[in-house]
């Protein structure tokens, strides 16, 4: 900051895009329960959740602040304030910090250029001490108007004497030395001062303030004989250092004393406007000047300044902005505000006519807490006193309350770069950590202006809530306007609705608003692609996807108060066997699901009723038994619908074991088992070419093995019997070979039972277990006993699987 005193544009309305909704058949629905937390299709479940939570992302402003790095906006103006130091005007040290902002620059993308405008001659001397000490200070002094100038290749190197007031001078002690000497503030005293410790055969004369932290000492003209000599005013905390470090050792200075160029330079980084083919984007300015006066690091005034311009860059180069951004760092503005006043008056009316602002900051980092009554505060100041209207203080102002900060202060100056571009007609601010009143004006630090403004006096937590609130409030100004109108179910303007959008890669949402009674709220986004959703207080929902964002966007939503569930059909591929029961594994089902609105619900299936799982293909089943299976399907809306279907599956056949009395011809005691389907027949046939008939189970006998006489006549005979399970399985045949004998009495068979008029196989009078598996023994492994008897032969298979014993009938 020095101590001189003292049409916006609007972005084309775009097309709007709407979302699309699908429909379906209405089938009858078997459960409903809406839920709004559901809503997939027309807006994704995240989406309402993060509506009804409140849940939300960041702002794109709020995004901004929180990657604002105070770390490296504090290395920047310590690069310049440090590593550099001193920047006149027109001197090497500007040019070097005015490279270091543009390679800054174009490593974030930004194309860059320089303005080179004149300047008048400043005059300083650098010294490069032997040693230091680790606080910084400024070795940078004030030479004498018409003191010698060595320039930057001839230096002077001496050691360094102090001789304090001067009173004594002993040519013994200053001969060929740099001679420390307190400012006398009675002209003829300091002149006869300076001749005397000249004539002493000094090498060069540091005259130093000694009013604590005062500015650099004004050695103006000089006598004659000094006039021969290095004659440099300095501070009272340069002098403080000399003899800070001569209370140590010797001290060695190498100082030149020179002049800068008649030039200084502008660094323009610009980042267009993403397909602004024709130039007539929108412009957002952001700058600093990077001069300092002469003999002070410019840490607070201005280094603090160029790094946050440089961060809030570096932030800016991520985001796709339909606004052309324009960085400057303002060359000479110590000097009278001449660099930013050089570019500003070169603009075209056209560019002025479509800045939206220009944002300046000078000092605004410095760890000063303020005066009594006047407390350092941050301040964005225009140049007029009514700044309502100033679209730089506003869109800081948004930032402030949107970021946390609280109302921004506002006030009214010159003295810095934003009065370049107020003059030309451009809406500009100044932001700075100050005091500010209508009746002060502003109230800076004490190392205003002076050697002592060094990074130590720099606080790096101010420099990045300036970067928050400076850097943010010019991308805001540099985001597109998107307009979301929403519309009830009558087509009406829905008032009272929040909406929410994500865009790009968001891993969620961020909060649009609410709408107001025009059924509108209005957000801001930088150039990309975002879906919007809104629910309304009665459930109705409405989204809007894919909606490209460039320039001022208009979108509109129409909302849907969906209560009818959508229908579930629960199918296998393939036909229903006649018994009920699947034979072959696996069985192959088939979900549908359709809605009146939504053109894809989301369809859940679950085998235990508790654990769901998306249903991305068809299910099979394979498991032996009654497989349920469950489904759930969810609308857009959230109305749900369940159904289920049991799908049998027998695989295996049924074992049966059949034994022959050695004491009854013709007597065959029978064990039928299955695990699954359960027994449905068990029949015998005589050999070779007999027919199969029911087994005669002996009504009388209820236990697992069913007993029952065959007619197999008096001869020598073999009989097959087998078991049938519902599914349609026949088991392993058993043979049994009966010797010649008597003929078997036959029991007539009671009505009811095997072989009886009217009988059917499984019937309970049957004697045979038709039940499923929990009732019935499996049999897997094979024996085979035959034994001879008075009664006949009998071969027995049987076939052994482990369980439970069959229970009787």
């Amino acid at each position: 900051m020095n101590d001189h005193q003292t049409s916006r544009s609007r972005a084309g309305t775009r097309g709007r895009v709407l979302g699309t909704l699908g429909s379906a058949a209405i089938l009858i629905p078997l459960v409903m329960t809406p839920s709004i937390a559901n809503a997939a299709p027309y807006i994704p479940v995240d989406a309402a959740e993060a509506i009804a939570n409140g849940t939300y992302l960041p702002t794109f402003e709020q995004e901004f602040a929180a990657q604002a790095d105070a770390a490296t906006a504090f290395g920047h103006a310590r690069h310049l304030a440090v590593g550099i130091g001193p920047r006149v005007a027109g001197s090497a040290a500007e040019v070097e910090a005015n490279t270091y902002v543009k390679d800054a620059l174009a490593s974030y993308g930004f194309i860059t250029e320089t303005e080179s405008f004149p300047v008048s001659v400043s005059t300083f001397a650098d010294a490069t001490p032997s040693r230091d000490l680790p606080l910084q200070v400024s070795w940078q002094y004030r030479p004498a108007a018409n003191a010698l100038f060595t320039g930057a290749g001839a230096p002077v190197t001496a050691e360094v004497v102090d001789v304090g007031a001067g009173t004594t001078i002993d040519p013994a002690v200053v001969a060929g030395k740099f001679v420390l000497v307190d400012w006398n503030a009675t002209s003829a005293t300091r002149n006869a001062m300076l001749t005397e410790i000249a004539a002493a055969g000094a090498a060069g004369i540091i005259i130093a303030q000694t009013t604590e932290n005062s500015s650099l000492a004004n050695p103006g003209t000089v006598p004659a004989q000094a006039a021969a000599i290095q004659v440099v005013g300095a501070a009272s905390g340069q002098a403080i250092r000399i003899r800070e470090l001569l209370t140590t050792g010797p001290l060695t200075l190498s100082m030149t004393t020179e002049q800068s160029s008649l030039t200084s330079t502008n660094t323009i980084g610009v980042r267009p406007a993403v397909g602004d083919a024709d130039g007539t984007a929108p412009i957002v300015y952001i700058g600093a000047h990077i001069d300092s006066v002469v003999g002070s690091p410019g840490a607070s005034d201005n280094a603090s300044g160029v790094g946050i311009m440089l961060e809030s860059a570096r932030i800016m180069s991520q985001y796709s902005l339909d606004t052309e951004i324009r960085v400057g760092t303002w060359g000479a503005e110590e000097k009278g505000i001449l660099g930013s006043k050089f570019h500003a008056t070169s603009l075209t009316p056209e560019e002025i006519a479509r800045t939206v602002g220009a944002w300046n900051m000078d000092m605004a980092g410095t760890s000063f807490l303020g005066n009594p009554g006047q407390p350092t505060e941050f301040w964005g100041l225009s140049v007029n006193q009514d700044n309502a209207d100033n679209a730089v203080l506003n869109q800081a102002a948004a930032v402030s309350q949107g970021t946390g900060r609280g109302e921004l202060n506002r006030g009214y100056v010159g003295r810095s770069d934003h009065q370049s571009f107020h003059d030309v007609g451009i809406d500009a601010a100044v932001f700075s950590w100050m005091f500010w009143s209508p009746a002060t004006s502003i109230v800076l630090e004490p190392t205003y202006h002076k050697p002592s403004d060094t990074i130590d006096n720099i606080s790096e937590e101010r420099v990045g809530i300036a970067t928050e609130l400076i850097g943010g409030s010019a991308f805001r100004a540099a985001l597109n306007t998107v307009s979301v109108t929403v519309l009830d179910e009558g087509g009406d303007a829905a008032d009272g609705v929040p909406v929410a959008m994500s865009c790009g890669d968001d891993a969620g949402w961020r909060e649009v608003g609410t709408t107001d009674a025009d059924g509108t709220v209005e957000t801001l986004a930088p150039r990309t692609e975002c879906d919007f959703a809104a629910v309304a207080e009665n459930g109705a929902v409405g989204g809007a996807v894919a909606q490209a964002i460039a320039g001022a966007t208009d979108v509109e939503i129409a909302l849907i108060n969906d209560t009818v569930a959508p229908t579930v059909a629960i199918a296998a591929d393939t036909e229903v066997p006649a018994s009920g029961w699947y034979r072959t594994a696996p069985v192959t089902v088939v979900v549908t699901a359709e809605d009146e609105t939504d053109a894809a619900p989301t369809v859940e299936v679950s085998l235990d009723g508790s654990t769901w799982n998306p249903y991305a293909a068809p299910v099979a089943l394979s498991a032996e038994g009654a497989n349920t299976l469950q489904a759930r399907v969810t609308d857009g809306a959230g109305n749900v619908i369940e159904g289920a279907e049991t799908f049998n599956i027998d695989t295996v056949a049924p074992t049966l074991a059949a034994t022959a009395s050695t004491t009854a011809r013709g007597s065959v005691t029978v064990e039928a088992a299955d695990a699954t389907s359960g027994v449905a027949s068990v029949e015998y046939r005589i050999l070779p070419s007999g027919a199969w008939q029911a087994f005669p189970s002996d009504p009388i006998l209820r236990s697992a093995a069913r007993t029952g006489t065959l007619p197999i006549g008096a001869e020598a005979v073999s009989v097959e019997l087998r078991a049938t399970d519902v599914a349609g399985h026949s088991s392993a045949l058993a043979t049994l070979a009966f010797a010649a004998g008597e003929a078997p009495v036959v029991p007539e068979p009671e009505p009811g039972t095997p072989g009886a008029p009217g009988a059917k196989p499984g019937s309970p009078n049957s004697g045979l277990a038709t039940t499923g598996g929990s009732e019935l023994l499996g049999y897997g492994a094979l024996a085979l006993v035959l034994a001879l008897g008075g009664a006949g032969a009998v071969l027995l298979m049987r076939r052994r699987a482990g369980g439970a014993q069959p229970t009787d009938g």
